[in-house]
């Protein structure tokens, strides 16, 4: 149906120990001296402007999800505004939640929408109003939306109104019972009918039919209705031979299937949250009718004068369809059903132009031709009633009251969930929602693709930004680093709007666990919030009414997510099937490889391409690019379909006509959606030029050089897009790192993100000409690029990312003259600055080591050039030893002893404590021309540092490293450590290692002021090696990694030798090496595998590297081998056998070959383990960890010991890395217990994994 367009109109821990962790913790006002007038979330906005980067405006900063779950008073509500304004949060959803007031799982019916309740909302807005806040409403009661706290089925009182019951408006689904019939018999039996014994909704039954196998066996599976095949077109209907309650049926010739379809109510479904309240029909327009009097329009009487300004939006919460539920909330008794309402087979007739119910059969069976046709108009129906009675009556209720509705339907992550809970089409259930917005809960998994669908939901429909509820069910061992980490992915999936789950205005009691953590004043890093807050907003604020500029579109398969699967095998996040898994797995995996590639894109909708009225979005061909707009796809790619639609097939090859390209990979589609399967056939034979029935690897060319290709597999789907459009940017060998290119105007915007646990360089090509800039979401300071090179199409910068890293890369024409800006074109040093100086450049280097250092770099057209060397040896100054320890707590003692987590003094304690120590600094430590950086090692989780009495700095993530030059002395010098942790031991009973774990090393670096000079030419080479040691059982390989980097006139050439230990073998023992450098800093590596005799005895063993240049000089590099007997070792050398590892959960083709163990992780908690072990711990362990995964994402080790089984308690976590084999360490701490089992849970989702061995070390 198409939506009348309108114009818009305006837009604890205990209260005691919070106190004393503020104490100390720095943490800046950002809402202080604030303007009251606040642009709206939709404003529209200009090019890119650095004060507004600087000091982002709210609604770009993180909005608060605001648990009202206890007993409110004024006094509490506005000390806690007080709160969130002051750490720089002025916009909040007022969220009822279990608990409000007063008695957790009691009284929150009761209080919600009460004359009170609507008091203290009041009471917010008045305040929110002077303040300059805006309060978001949230339109019911826990979730899922619609029931209106029991309200809207059960009747209730609201605001002292009475509200009548209404029994019927429970959710209604259609269930099926079959029965095996033969032929040339009399069937008599009863059907079923309402159920005498129960009051309320009654069953009903709504046909009965019968259609004829195809093949011999049972239409009847463990008492469900599936198994063998029928011939749709053989079947009848015998409801009107129904009388009395029994079917009489002269059974024809034949085995027949016979299937009652019997329509029943919902009556079994329970919410996550008590008390437990009935759910509502979703596709009951009078239902919806009523949710919004009782809700909407209370709060509009209410409040009135409050919408379109105090009052922007409101939240919609996962909505949709609970019968059939993967984690069967509906009741068992709704497995395998669909959803109904009374009345449903005259609309499902009225949609299709037939009588479909006759051929529902095919939901359930596979029916023969009728049966996709069948399940595509059945969900193309469904999709329909449910935007019609539920989210266009909310959507135009919102829009003609000057507010925003905002979208969170339940369950994003995969293509089953979607026609489970949603109806089939999630681009048409997303359509009328003016603010599109996901949820991410229980954790971070880089691999789920929920960004980027509700960012293209956005850029499809036009909406200006798009939201993210974060961190709900994270756990409250959440620390900063992961916040910071998460809402970078976000970002650079296309969120532009974080909504952070929670604020509790309690954590008494059951609150604690429901759903944390929260990140509110309850929280040990609250008074560091407003640096996350400032960060936030600089994340999101280019991005703010900016023009997205993904070059490549996604096929979002809507025909095969109605089409594939039946009610019993697609089961969402349970699972989806044989039919549906494949496709769902194809979209997921296809959209990842494009993201690694940084190869950006938008899901477009199959019903997008076909021209569907329902979705009404005006697609078009134009100059070689699918356009809507102002946004551009130059090329489409098609994951594995099973069906699709022939007026989607008909834009693509008006696409490739035009000069565009088409890439199908993984399998192309063998049905169409309305059943005419030979002239699909027909077409995509001609598109792609390959039979789809049994498709083999094909391109074909069309039209004004347009493309179609049919790739098999996914490997070189980044290869052949690459070759065919420009994608504002290319990454050289970065697959964790993930870009977003906005517009705003005549300015460009590159969101750039490193997911990984460490840091990642390499170098970017923008499509852009100009000067480029970098713009810090951490600092909020904006500079120049200082190394950059470029032409009239392109800009090359070389990137060096920390750990998690997000970063700004801007284009601003006109902001600098051209080719005036003084810059370098290549360095091995950290530049600081460069300027223009009579005739030369004056460059203000940084270098960590000695060596050469080197810089090229132009001005006006001319180009520069200098080397020299740097002998300073630069040797750390390790801080080791005792340090003075002390926990920010009354009557707490100084303790004298080494780093390490403090959890060995006090393993439930969460807050803040003390390191301090003294230490000597010699006096050519702090010579001329030297800097000294402060590198905490691993801290756990946030650190205050002061040297010499005088702050350092706040460290809230990795790196944890400060520079402190101007506060060293000769001599004595004393730095103290504050740290804090999460609230995760205290709260969570967690003994999780907190505080500084270091080591702490004051590391000096020198400054090297360079004068580079016309027309010299530069010549350099150095190496690094990777990992500095490595531990290896005798006759197992270690493999090094040798980075080969440096700068030559024409190619850097060097050659590579490896020196090892007598008896021992490096492959290869000397390599040479060679890389085209035409005076630009190249990078090239070497892998050298080192391996020890098998008789070799334990102990550590040098391995010398040397590197010798072109012109004879030389880098040396040494690593260390240990070899070690393992307490424990699993290296999977032979196929087949498993060494006694299980796969226990999740987890699918769980198979030792090739040297490694292989298993696909199928779902979002999959985890294998391990043979009984006997390990004393007296000494601790380590456990390493060889393996390789297709997605990124958490990992977790889990021990059990002889003190007890797995537990958080006994876990480590760590960063998988997605791509090539990498090597993980898990430290296991020194106890008395004796480790007995592993359990080691390789990601967060799905993705393939292989594990090439697990070794318990000394």
């Amino acid at each position: 149906m198409t939506r009348r367009s309108k114009t818009w109109g305006r837009r604890a821990l205990v209260a005691a120990a919070a106190v004393a962790l503020t104490v100390g913790l720095t943490g800046a006002a950002g809402a202080a001296g604030r303007p009251a007038k606040a642009p709206a979330w939709d404003d529209p906005t200009g090019r890119l402007d650095p004060a507004a980067f600087a000091d982002p405006p709210s609604t770009a900063r993180p909005h608060a999800f605001w648990f009202w779950n206890g007993k409110l008073t004024e006094k509490e509500l506005e000390r806690q505004l007080d709160e969130m304004q002051g750490n720089g949060v002025e916009e909040f959803f007022i969220h009822p939640r279990q608990g409000l007031g007063g008695e957790f799982g009691k009284t929150e019916n009761s209080y919600y929408l009460s004359t009170d309740y609507f008091d203290k909302v009041g009471f917010v807005l008045k305040e929110a109003r002077s303040r300059g806040m805006k309060a978001w409403l949230y339109d019911d009661l826990n979730w899922p939306s619609g029931f209106a706290g029991g309200r809207t089925v059960r009747g209730g009182v609201v605001d002292g109104r009475q509200v009548k019951a209404d029994p019927d408006y429970v959710p209604w689904y259609l269930s099926p019972t079959a029965k095996d019939v033969e032929g040339g018999t009399t069937y008599d039996e009863q059907v079923p009918g309402p159920d005498d014994d129960t009051d309320g909704p009654q069953p009903e039954l709504i046909a009965t039919l019968a259609a004829r196998k195809s093949a011999n066996g049972t239409c009847v599976t463990n008492g469900e209705a599936r198994g063998v095949a029928l011939d749709g077109a053989s079947t009848v209907e015998l409801t009107h031979k129904i009388k009395d309650g029994r079917l009489t049926w002269e059974v024809p010739a034949g085995d027949w299937c016979l299937v009652h379809l019997v329509q029943r109510p919902l009556v079994n479904y329970h919410p996550d949250l008590e008390p437990d309240e009935p759910y509502v029909d979703m596709l009951n327009p009078d239902v919806t009718e009523k949710f919004i009097d009782i809700t909407h329009e209370t709060y509009f009487k209410r409040f009135r004068k409050d919408f379109g300004s105090t009052i922007p939006g409101i939240f919609n919460d996962e909505p949709g369809f609970y019968n059939n539920f993967p984690d069967n909330r509906g009741g068992l008794d709704s497995r395998g059903s669909i959803p109904w309402t009374p009345g449903f087979r005259t609309y499902l007739s009225k949609n299709a132009g037939y009588d479909l119910t006759q051929d529902l059969l095919g939901i359930w069976y596979d029916a023969g031709e009728t049966t996709t046709k069948a399940r595509v108009d059945y969900y193309d129906a469904l999709s329909d009633r449910y935007n019609e009675a539920h989210t266009l009556p909310l959507a135009d209720w919102a829009e003609d009251h000057d507010i925003a509705l905002i979208s969170n339907p339940l369950v994003e992550e995969d293509l089953g969930s979607h026609k489970l809970i949603e109806g089939g089409s999630w681009f048409e259930m997303s359509k009328h929602y003016q603010l599109p917005g996901m949820d991410l809960i229980s954790g971070l998994n880089t691999g789920a693709i929920t960004p980027k669908l509700n960012s293209s939901v956005a850029h499809i429909f036009g909406r200006k930004r798009n939201l993210a509820e974060t961190f709900g069910a994270f756990g409250w061992d959440l620390t900063m680093e992961e916040m910071k980490r998460t809402v970078g992915w976000e970002a650079a999936g296309g969120v532009d709007l974080i909504d952070n789950h929670a604020f509790y205005y309690s954590i008494d009691g059951e609150r604690a666990s429901e759903s944390p953590p929260s990140q509110f004043d309850q929280n040990t890093f609250w008074p560091r919030f407003s640096q996350y807050a400032n960060f936030v907003g600089r994340l999101t604020e280019p991005a703010r009414g900016a023009t997205p500029m993904n070059p490549v579109g996604v096929l979002y398969p809507s025909s095969s997510v109605m089409a594939a699967g039946t009610p019993w095998d697609v089961r969402g996040f349970a699972g989806n099937g044989p039919a549906l898994g494949p496709v769902d797995d194809s979209w997921k995996g296809t959209s990842n490889d494009l993201l690694k590639a940084q190869l950006d894109f938008d899901y477009l909708d199959e019903l997008a391409l076909a021209g569907d009225e329902d979705l009404d979005v005006d697609l078009r061909v134009r100059h070689g690019a699918l356009t809507l707009r102002d946004q551009r796809w130059q090329a489409v790619v098609l994951p594995r379909t099973t069906t699709l639609a022939l007026e989607a097939v008909r834009t693509l090859e008006k696409l490739v006509a035009d000069g565009g390209s088409v890439v199908a990979v993984d399998g192309l589609a063998t049905h169409e959606a309305s059943g005419r399967d030979a002239e699909l056939r027909k077409r995509l034979t001609a598109l792609f030029g390959t039979d789809p029935s049994a498709p083999e690897a094909s391109q074909r060319r069309h039209g004004r050089s347009g493309l179609a290709a049919y790739l098999p597999d996914r490997s070189t789907l980044a290869e052949v897009l690459h070759e065919r459009v420009r994608p504002g940017v290319t990454l050289e060998n970065a697959p964790d790192v993930r870009v977003r290119h906005v517009k705003r105007k005549a300015d460009d915007a590159f969101l750039v993100v490193n997911l990984a646990g460490r840091e990642v360089s390499t170098t970017a090509r923008f499509d852009v000409s100009g000067t480029p800039e970098y713009w810090d979401p951490e600092t909020g300071g904006t500079k120049v690029a200082p190394v950059f090179r470029g032409d009239r199409r392109q800009t090359v910068v070389p990137l060096t990312l920390a750990p998690y890293e997000a970063r700004w890369v801007t284009f601003r024409p006109g902001a600098y003259p051209s080719g005036k800006v003084a810059h370098l074109t290549a360095t091995n040093a950290t530049p600081e600055s460069v300027r223009a100086s009579r005739g030369t450049l004056q460059a203000t280097l940084v270098a960590d080591g000695p060596g050469e250092v080197y810089a090229r770099g132009e001005y006006r057209g001319r180009e520069y050039g200098a080397v020299t060397t740097v002998d300073d040896p630069l040797e750390p100054l390790a801080l080791n030893g005792d340090w003075d320890f002390r926990f920010d707590a009354d009557e707490a003692e100084t303790v004298t002893r080494p780093l390490g987590s403090w959890t060995a003094l006090d393993a439930k304690y969460s807050g803040s404590a003390t390191y301090a120590k003294r230490f000597t600094v010699p006096a050519d430590f702090l010579a001329k021309g030297r800097r000294a950086q402060l590198d905490l090692g691993r801290v756990r989780e946030l650190a205050d540092v002061t040297v010499n009495g005088k702050h350092a700095g706040a460290l809230d993530w990795s790196p944890y490293a400060v520079d402190v030059t101007d506060l060293l002395r000769e001599g004595e010098n004393v730095v103290e450590v504050r740290v804090t942790n999460t609230p995760s031991n205290a709260i969570e009973g967690r003994d999780n290692p907190s505080g500084l774990l270091g080591p702490v090393v004051l590391r000096p670096q020198r400054e090297v002021n360079l004068e580079l000079t016309e027309g010299t030419e530069v010549t350099s080479v150095d190496m690094t090696v990777d990992p500095a040691s490595s531990a290896v059982l005798p006759g197992r390989p270690a493999t090094f990694t040798a980075t080969v980097d440096g700068i030559a006139p024409e190619d850097l050439e060097a050659t590579l030798a490896t020196t090892v230990p007598d008896g021992w073998k490096a492959e290869p023992a000397s390599v040479d090496v060679s890389e085209p450098s035409q005076g630009t800093q190249v990078s090239t590596t070497v892998d050298v595998a080192v391996t020890p005799p098998a008789e070799a005895p334990e102990g550590a063993s040098s391995v010398r590297f040397t590197l010798t240049g072109a012109d004879g000089r030389t880098v040396e590099r040494t690593a260390t081998v240990t070899v070690t007997n393992a307490y424990a070792a699993w290296e999977f050398d032979a196929d087949g056998d498993t060494e006694g590892w299980t796969g226990a959960n999740q987890v699918e083709g769980f198979t030792p070959s090739g040297g490694a163990l292989r298993f696909r992780s199928v779902g979002g908690d999959p985890y294998v383990v391990g043979p009984t072990v006997s390990v004393p711990l007296a000494d601790s362990a380590t456990v390493e960890i060889v393996m390789s995964s297709s997605a990124g994402g958490g990992g977790q080790l889990f021990w059990a010991t002889t003190d007890g089984g797995f537990a958080e308690s006994r876990s480590g976590r760590f960063t998988v890395e997605s791509g090539g084999t990498r090597t993980y360490r898990v430290e296991v701490p020194r106890q008395e217990a004796s480790l007995t089992q592993l359990r080691l849970d390789p990601l967060t989702g799905t993705g393939d994994v292989a594990i090439d061995a697990v070794r318990i070390l000394p």
